[in-house]
């Protein structure tokens, strides 16, 4: 085999480096934009049924988040990330996850009860046909991977690049502080995810770096909140541009 490559800690090492690339320094570059796999592409204004998204996560703030969203009688579609599916018992448009191999039983088992309309497009990182429905890749800002890491983030920030694409209007976070309290199936006692600090500096490239785009995001509490906006009645239920 001519061309051989493995995972070696932090990067990708190609052994037919030359040896003045194998000394330079590798750094890390964050995912910004994502390109859709789907082939056809899907048309989009045929699959929202609203212009106003909830995006919904783990975290444990995640049932108060919702029982205040709901008194601001705002329609909207609803894309849950992870276990947070299993918090509604309402139709769920879409769900995602990007640990693929990981989340395949899981999304092969969902409960049909919150398929009452429609079937749940589900969302990942690489094809996975069977399992996943709607197939995304990172767009890569360079030309080769020589000694670079790609940092793709939590599956939030994940979700809000493809509800972007996707041409929502207006998305609100629900359930996803990014704080280190529990998940919201876990006692208030455990510790939830120690955050790295790449992951706050992908948020806060999108809100430096695509300020048009950020300004149709607000969450509901939390460093999210600080980073995109804290989410109100007013904001959720103000006219679509």
């Amino acid at each position: 085999m001519s061309k051989i490559t493995q995972l070696v800690s932090w990067s990708w090492q190609k052994h037919q480096m030359s040896a003045k690339q194998l000394q330079t320094r590798g750094n890390i570059i964050r995912c910004e934009r994502l390109k859709l796999l789907n082939d056809p592409p899907i048309e989009w204004s045929k699959i929202r049924r609203h212009n106003f998204l909830v995006i919904t996560g783990d975290g444990g703030t995640l049932p108060a988040d919702v029982a205040e969203f709901k008194k601001w009688g705002v329609d909207y579609d609803l894309y849950c990330v992870n276990r947070s599916m299993l918090f509604f018992q309402e139709q769920v448009d879409y769900w995602a996850a990007i640990d693929s191999e990981e989340s395949v039983w899981f999304t092969q088992h969902v409960n049909k009860e919150i398929e009452k309309f429609k079937p749940i497009l589900r969302h990942t990182i690489g094809y996975f046909p069977g399992a996943y429905d709607i197939w995304w890749e990172q767009v890569y800002p360079f030309t080769n991977d020589f000694q670079r890491r790609v940092f793709i983030g939590n599956t939030g920030y994940f979700a809000v690049l493809t509800a972007l694409h996707m041409g929502y209007e207006k998305i609100i976070l629900l359930g996803i502080p990014m704080d280190q309290g529990s998940h919201w199936y876990e006692p208030e006692e455990e510790m939830g995810p120690n955050w790295a600090g790449l992951a706050f500096m992908q948020w806060i490239d999108l809100k430096i770096k695509f300020p048009e785009e950020a300004d149709k995001i607000r969450s509901m509490g939390g460093y999210s909140a600080f980073i995109v906006g804290q989410a109100t009645k007013e904001w959720a239920s103000a006219s679509i541009r």
